[in-house]
Order: C-alpha cells, then structure tokens, then sequence
C-alpha cells in the first residue's frame, strides 16, 4: 500500500513540478535524490546508506536481454557485476571488466573513473588515432634529472634538469640490448652512439630525389660560424676543407701522414701483395712505384723509384736511366797517400756522401801519387751477390769477374792490376757495369763510372752511377 501511495505522490509531484525530489521537497532538477535532513539542513539519520545505484546485471544477463536499445536509450546507465559470461560483441564489445557503462545510442561505453597519474590504460574506439591539441600552451613531463617538453608550436625539448652536472639523452633501445644515444652533456660534448649489442652507426642520405651530400661543420670558437671540414657528395667524392671536391679525396691544405712503413719494413702492413688483407700485421711493405703530381695537385704515380739528394733512394736504388753523380777536389798532399780512403775523407770533412744503391757504395782508395785503386763495398748486412766487367779508357786492362760472394763490409777492386791513373798527364775512365742480386727473383744492372784527374794542386775526383736495367 505504502508503494501505491509513493508512486501516486511522485506521479503528482512530477505532474506538478516536473521535477521529482527524494527526501526533499524542493527539488533543483528533473530529479534530486537528498540524504534525509532537517528544516535547517542537518543530517537526521546517521544509519542511511548515501549513495544512487544505476541496475546491476552481469554481461551474460545483458546478453540473454532481448530488449532493443538504440537512440531513445542514449544515456542509459547501467553496472556490470560479472564479465565471466555472455558475449563482448555488437553493442556489447566494450565490456570486458566490471564497472559502470553508458549507452551512447549505438554500443555500450565505458564510463572512465581512472587517469594517466592512478592507473595505465589503452585508447579504445574505432579511430586509428587522438589528437591533443595543445591550444597555446606547453606540455611538459619532468623527471628527477630531465624533463620532456613540447612547446606551444609543437617543437620538442629533451632538458637536464640537475644544476652543474647532468645530461640530456634521448634513448632508443631496439631489443636484445641493442642501444643508441643521443646525449647533450652539461656544459660539455654532445654525442652519438650506438652501444651494447649494435653492430654498427650507419650516418647518411639515402632514396633522394636530389643529390644530397653529408657536411661536417666545425667552428674555431669566439662566436665564428661554422665553416665546411668535410663534405661528402652524393656522388661520393670527399672534399677536406672544400665543398666542390673533384675526385674522390680532394683535400684542400697540407697534408701529414704519420707511421709511415720504411720500404722493405718486415711485418709492418696488413694488405698482402694480392690486395687482400691479411689477419696479422705480417706483411713487408715493398714500393714500387713514386707518387707524382700535376699543377693542380691530383696525385698519379710513376713506376719505380726516385733518388734523393745523397743518391740513395729510398729502396736503395734509382729509377733505370737515372743517374746519380758526385765530384770532390782533394789535396794531393792528402790523397797521395796510400792510406787514403775518400769515403774517410769526406765524412771527416762533412762532404756530401758517396753514391749508394742496393747496399753497394762507389768508393775509392790512393795509392800514390800517380794511381788510385777504385772499390765497391759491400755496406749492407748480409752478404751480396755481385757480377762485374771493366773497361779502361787509356791501358786498356779490363776484366770480368761473375758471382762474387761479397761479404758485409768487404770490397771489390774494379781495375784488373787495382791501380789507375789520376795525374796531370794520365787520366783514364774507367767503367764497370755492375750487376746486383737483390732478392731470389730481381737482380739490378748498374754502370759505376771513375775519372780522376791532377789539377793545380788538387785531385779532382769525378764519380757517376746509372742504373741499366
């Protein structure tokens, strides 16, 4: 009876007001639901449960329901107790947990209580996206030691937050602890770095519709720009202080290059003479040829190799055709002596040194004065393998000699009676073509020639070396 009368007192009310007020006789809105109180406000039932409940019904009572929904239900409230039965489909395929959904004319929607700052959570709906529009104003992340950041225009700033140390990184882990780096040190350096299970840092252009070189820019401090230091065309050439290299390593300015191998240097490179590398540093580094260049600095090479000042090449030997010449003036009094020895001689007076090719050294010794006997010393520190045939100009005593074992230090007389003349009157050339083993496969061919002649009071010593063949 109670239940009539209520429901006939709220049909009125409504019928009156069009508002219904539960505990209130001054409802604010269509429909006002009010814990019990005084005239003055003042709870008077400290027993009530407060509190306004949308139907409770499991998912599978919501599935077996038959009743339509649709536009006039938007707005529909209702509480899932249970999700272990029924179905998450059609209207339905929202509801996978307990919790209040309402209808929003077409499926059930969740009715989210939790946040990003209490609670992870997922973006639902049909949309592939969410778009957040920062209206103006900046969103900012802050960490114990960095903050994230995106201003007002949507640019992004990674910052250390700590004072007078710290760093600012960005981080991209690619699984299996492969790592990469991107860090602003405070104060300091800024780095790029793959790390950890990498296997490489690959930094270039690639599928253009241009050709798109990559440029290193270093500045001299105090404020000055930054000028090119390297530049890398699309087509692959490197220019060194240019942007407009014409071959592929342009470098403009001078050039060092340090621990450079000594030519016939035992384990000193890795490429083998195949041009394949070696696993060891087992290599003998043996030249060949001489780098050139022309008036615009583009290197080439010619084969074989040069001399230098002191007649000795870098290898021990000359170019074929090339020849390596020396004259001295001596005192008779001094080279009229059988003790005397040029090569003593111009070392004591800081002359310039005797010829020397492959470990061989044009010399000669006084006999008197009226002769000499002209050498070749073996300067090297092995023995040497050495052929010879002599040709004098005036006396005609020539002579052949064919696989002398010449021992380190030891000499060989070219004259055949070792004595030619160097006076006023009597001067002759004397000639030998010398050849030399160098390895077990080369072997080198070299005119040595002597003229040495009496000229006021001087010997006047006149030598040359030619590589023939």
């Amino acid at each position: 009876m109670k239940k009539i009368i209520l429901t006939a007192a709220l049909a009125f009310a409504a019928a009156v007001s069009a508002q219904v007020g539960v505990n209130t006789t001054a409802p604010k809105t269509t429909m006002d639901v009010s814990a019990k109180r005084d005239a003055g406000g003042a709870i008077t039932d400290n027993t009530q449960v407060f509190g306004l409940q949308a139907p409770r019904v499991t998912l599978a009572e919501l599935t077996a329901n038959t009743a339509t929904y649709g536009t006039n239900q938007q707005g529909a409230l209702i509480y899932i107790t249970d999700v272990s039965g029924g179905t998450a489909t059609g209207q339905r395929v929202n509801i996978n947990e307990a919790g209040y959904y309402s209808f929003d004319g077409s499926i059930w929607q969740k009715v989210i209580f939790k946040n990003i700052y209490t609670a992870d959570g997922s973006l639902t709906g049909s949309e592939n996206r969410r778009t957040l529009n920062l209206n103006g104003k900046q969103m900012e992340f802050v960490g114990s030691e960095e903050s994230t950041s995106w201003s007002s225009i949507g640019a992004l700033t990674q910052a250390n937050t700590l004072s007078g140390t710290g760093v600012a990184d960005i981080q991209l882990y690619g699984g299996n602890d492969s790592n990469f780096y991107l860090q602003q040190f405070y104060n300091g350096i800024a780095s790029i770095s793959a790390t950890n299970n990498s296997t490489g840092l690959t930094l270039g252009t690639d599928i253009t519709n241009a050709s798109a070189p990559i440029r290193i820019i270093t500045s001299p401090g105090g404020g000055v720009s930054g000028s090119d230091r390297m530049y890398i065309t699309g087509e692959g050439n490197i220019g060194m202080n240019t942007n407009t290299p014409t071959e592929k390593l342009d470098h403009n300015g001078i050039t060092r290059l340090r621990g450079l191998p000594l030519n016939g240097a035992a384990n000193s490179i890795y490429t083998q003479s195949n041009g394949s590398a070696s696993a060891t540093q087992n290599q003998t580094f043996t030249a060949t040829r001489t780098v050139v260049a022309d008036a615009n600095g583009v290197l080439g090479y010619v084969t074989g190799l040069p001399s230098t000042g002191s007649g000795t090449a870098p290898s021990g030997s000359i170019n074929i055709g090339e020849t390596v010449s020396r004259v001295y003036s001596v005192p008779t009094t001094t080279a009229n002596a059988n003790t005397f020895n040029l090569k003593t001689y111009i070392t004591a007076n800081g002359l310039t040194a005797l010829p020397q090719l492959d470990g061989l050294e044009m010399n000669l010794q006084g006999v008197s004065g009226t002769y000499y006997d002209p050498r070749v010393y073996n300067v090297s520190s092995g023995a040497q393998l050495v052929s010879y045939q002599t040709f004098a100009t005036q006396v005609n005593e020539n002579e052949t000699s064919l696989n002398n074992n010449l021992a380190a230090g030891d000499f060989l007389q070219i004259d055949a009676n070792n004595i030619v003349f160097w006076t006023t009157t009597a001067a002759e050339v004397i000639t030998t073509n010398l050849q030399v083993q160098v390895n077990a496969t080369t072997y080198r061919w070299y005119e040595f020639k002597w003229w040495c002649m009496e000229v006021s009071g001087e010997k006047k010593i006149f030598l040359s070396v030619t590589r023939k063949g």
